[in-house]
């Protein structure tokens, strides 16, 4: 079990390195409205959690906000449309995580879908607003 929770430790970072292997590949140009990409989605994820801590929203329908999902999809998103290789295995590799958080109890199905089905849109948004 322990080398499990390790996994999904590095689950993200790895998702970061790969993010920071494709960024640096960029023009200047468009790596700075990557980064901006990037800090938008990241606030929205937090903002969002801010929110529930205020209001209780995920807790009022008995589950809870999954940071955990909302990074990981903020990078699986943008990783996605950089090739059609990643655009198969990078989401594969989100469904292998969250069954594995499902595994570890770290979160519900419905914590995990709420969150991303809620995250997803804004993603697609500031992404194809670039």
């Amino acid at each position: 079990m322990n080398i499990l929770a390790i996994s999904a430790d590095l689950y993200t970072p790895l998702l970061l390195l790969c993010w920071i292997y494709y960024w640096q590949k960029e023009s200047r140009q468009t790596r700075r409205l990557q980064i901006k990409t990037l800090l938008l989605s990241a606030i929205a994820v937090y903002a969002l959690m801010l929110l529930d801590s205020c209001l209780n929203i995920w807790p009022s329908l008995g589950m809870d906000y999954s940071t955990h999902s909302a990074i990981a999809l903020l990078f699986v998103v943008d990783l996605s449309l950089k090739n059609r290789i990643l655009l198969l295995f990078a989401p594969l590799s989100l469904c292998a995580y969250f069954y594995l958080m499902w595994f570890l109890n770290y979160h519900s199905v419905a914590d995990m879908l709420t969150t991303s089905l809620l995250l997803l849109p804004v993603f697609l948004y500031l992404k194809k607003g670039k």
